[in-house]
């Protein structure tokens, strides 16, 4: 699919740059049909009004006429950040990349620690499960102790909530 739709848009980045090629690619594919789609389905979802200055159609192809030897990264977009000048301090323009991480840990302990509770507590009634250990990982867990993975727990929990869903 990604490849008709490149092909059949070819007239419009024929002439573009190499790196603007890439470019086109990218948002005409995988940023277009899953970035884009699912922000807004999921800002949508909670009735929040995302925007995307970034891809004002005057900058993007503004942008897309640049010369390689012009934009061709130093350091992760760094084009956009020298044209801001010194607005941005070094420790954020330089900061290792990181990805969004949902804040499971924190909400299992906090806003979810109820409903985790309720199901841990079951997991230790069934006559199956090794409660000690499950209770020491629990307490642990909610100790803050960093050896315990927020996802080793919640996969028992989730587990148990589909056992009571089904009265198992």
């Amino acid at each position: 699919m990604p490849e008709l739709l490149l092909t059949s848009t070819q007239n419009h980045w024929e002439g573009l740059p190499e790196l603007s090629k890439i470019s086109w690619a990218e948002i005409s594919t995988y940023t277009q049909n899953v970035l884009l789609r699912d922000a807004d389905q999921m800002s949508m979802a909670h009735g929040l009004e995302v925007r995307v200055p970034f891809f004002d159609h005057e900058l993007v192809n503004y942008v897309w006429g640049i010369p390689d030897d012009i934009k061709y990264p130093q350091y992760p977009k760094s084009l956009l950040v020298e044209s801001l000048g010194d607005l941005l301090p070094d420790e954020v323009v330089h900061r290792k990349k990181m990805g969004f991480v949902f804040p499971w840990q924190d909400w299992m302990r906090n806003e979810l620690k109820s409903f985790c509770q309720h199901h841990i507590d079951q997991l230790l009634d069934r006559e199956w499960t090794k409660a000690d250990g499950l209770k020491k990982q629990w307490e642990d867990f909610q100790k803050g102790d960093d050896k315990v993975i927020w996802l080793q727990i919640w996969v028992m929990i989730v587990m148990n909530a589909w056992l009571e869903k089904n009265e198992i």
